[in-house]
């Protein structure tokens, strides 16, 4: 252990235990918020606070107006210095600061209303309807499958009669309007893929609904419209050029958008999903069964990481050196985060407090600095060695570490040492016996194969002076069946003088035709012979019906079958 963590390729920059943030990985951001290179972390606390951190100290702190859901930064023009705007997620609103100052916001617009509950309102504002029929007449919308408002909602679980009323007279005079809430939040570029390109924003909301805005954040581009509501938002390409958006919804199911269209193919997970990231052509899902799920992007499933402890978010490890790189963060709520190159874990590293936030990415003046928030609030910088390899193949060869604990093999008993003396001491006699065994089992074997053979009971005769061959199918569903029967001659002569006859549980079965006349049997010719067989038991019970082909000089049959039947349907009434 001292070997792998004198190996690790993180070297400890900064940590503050008293930073005091609630944030999760949406609301976490390394931006160069001026332009002049020097990148910055900013945080959208879940205490309403925009906090930046510049290298070891908070520089600033703003006021926001809701609770953030996500935050993204975005590039609205083309001029340089490029100066990025902020876009914080809170509600159904996105509000966007410039140089740390409110700019603009925009408003997810009201979702349609189903029409049985705006005319039920309608005419419980009019006074046309009792409360108790409107509360009645939605809850038969709602148990149709129409999607209420809020206020619909709150009516329904109202139960006393007065607090009904006194809602109804809050809201009459307000406009009955369906608004919905934003989930997720991703930015895709315009047309370049620069780290400072025209970016726009894309949005998932409450109501199943992903959101494409223009550079400016002010008008819909694209409207998309999913089963459910998305939680988790990949964006990869260029929205002028070609573009894949995944989504993960709150159903358990992983759907994709590419180039405008939502495509037929949908990833059902085993569990609901906790983390979404894009590494190549793989879709990266973390689910709540402490397993990371690889898909490829036309839904077939790569590979599986099986965690040791419940996954708490995952991020994208991207190097732009001499040679570009990526790999695959996941933070465990057991204090780990763990470095995947595909399904190899190139190292580890431990914290104290489990992170529930990551990102990776330039800070200060250093291309490759990974921010962690922990759980109860602290602020941790990591920083890559520029030398780390995070290459599959430089993984210690070999099995895994967990092969080299020794398993507790129990102690050795005085039986066990006194049989195993046994065994050195009459090796050669007990080698012996089991030659003369095996022999016998051998011999015994055979002895029944031939008899089985010789009383005609297996699938081809070999009685003295004759060799035939029986086959028998059964067609039908019931409670009428035909048995086809396939008789062969094997051998070198012609057989006459034979009868087949039919056997069956006659509570089960009535035969037709029990005993059929052969006629001449010739060398390698096939006889085919039909037999119709009625179920009549009420239930359909199934049994055996047993085939034998006999020789008028012989006690023994020449050959049988046994022929399974099938269960039998009901009969269909008149």
């Amino acid at each position: 252990m001292a070997a792998a963590a004198a190996k690790s390729p993180w070297l400890h920059a900064w940590r503050d235990p008293v930073a005091d943030l609630k944030a999760f990985s949406p609301c976490m951001r390394l931006v160069d918020l001026n332009g002049d290179g020097d990148y910055k972390l900013i945080v959208a606390d879940a205490e309403r606070r925009l906090k930046v951190y510049r290298n070891t100290s908070l520089i600033s702190e703003n006021v926001l107006l809701d609770v953030p859901v996500s935050m993204c930064v975005t590039y609205t023009e083309a001029s340089k210095p490029r100066v990025p705007c902020v876009s914080v997620a809170s509600g159904p609103h996105v509000f966007i600061y410039r140089r740390l100052r409110p700019y603009y916001k925009f408003t997810v617009p009201p979702t349609p209303m189903a029409q049985a509950e705006s005319d039920t309102w309608t005419k419980l504002n009019r006074g046309d309807m009792e409360i108790g029929q409107a509360v009645d007449a939605l809850i038969n919308a709602r148990d149709s499958g129409a999607a209420l408002t809020t206020r619909s909602v709150d009516l329904i679980n109202t139960d006393s009669a007065d607090e009904r009323r006194a809602l109804v007279d809050a809201w009459r005079s307000s406009p009955l309007t369906h608004q919905t809430v934003i989930t997720c939040m991703e930015t895709i570029k315009k047309n370049m893929d620069d780290d400072d390109a025209l970016s726009q924003l894309v949005i998932g909301t409450e109501s199943g609904s992903v959101l494409i805005l223009d550079v400016g954040g002010v008008t819909i581009v694209s409207r998309f419209q999913l089963p459910s509501a998305p939680v988790y938002i990949a964006v990869t390409g260029l929205c002028d050029v070609e573009y894949r958006i995944v989504c993960a919804c709150r159903n358990g199911s992983v759907y994709t958008i590419k180039n405008g269209e939502l495509t037929g193919t949908a990833i059902e997970l085993e569990a609901q999903p906790c983390g979404l990231v894009r590494v190549d052509k793989l879709i990266m899902v973390a689910c709540m069964g402490s397993v990371v799920h690889a898909y490829h992007i036309k839904g077939k499933k790569s590979y599986s990481l099986y965690q040791p402890a419940p996954v708490a978010a995952i991020e994208v490890l991207t190097l732009q050196r001499v040679r570009s790189a990526k790999a695959l963060l996941v933070s465990l709520h057991n204090g780990e985060v763990r470095l995947y190159s595909e399904k190899t874990v190139v190292a580890t590293l431990h914290v104290d407090d489990p992170a529930v936030g990551m990102r990776f990415g330039a800070y200060g003046r250093e291309e490759a600095a990974l921010a962690l928030v922990g759980k109860a609030g602290t602020l941790v910088i990591k920083m890559l060695q520029r030398t780390a390899n995070l290459d599959a193949s430089s993984a210690p060869p070999g099995p895994p570490s967990e092969q080299d604990i020794p398993l507790a093999i129990p102690k050795k008993t005085k039986l066990y040492v006194e049989q195993t003396q046994r065994e050195r001491e009459q090796a050669t006699e007990m080698h012996r016996i089991f030659q003369r065994d095996l022999c016998k089992l051998r011999l015994n074997t055979a002895r029944a194969y031939v008899k089985v053979l010789t009383d005609g009971q297996g699938p081809q005769s070999y009685t003295v002076g004759t060799s035939v061959r029986l086959t028998a199918q059964v067609q039908g569903l019931g409670p009428l069946f035909k048995l086809k029967l396939n008789l062969q001659n094997m051998g070198s002569k012609p057989i006459h003088e034979l009868e087949m006859s039919l056997s069956g549980n006659p509570m089960l079965y009535r035969l037709r035709t029990r005993v059929l006349k052969l006629p001449l049997l010739l060398p390698s010719l096939t006889y085919r012979c039909e037999c119709d067989v009625e179920s009549i038991d009420e239930s359909g019970a199934s049994d055996a019906i047993r085939v034998y082909v006999c020789n008028t000089t012989s006690k023994l049959p020449i050959i049988s079958a046994v022929v399974n039947m099938p269960l039998s349907e009901a009969p269909v009434p008149e």
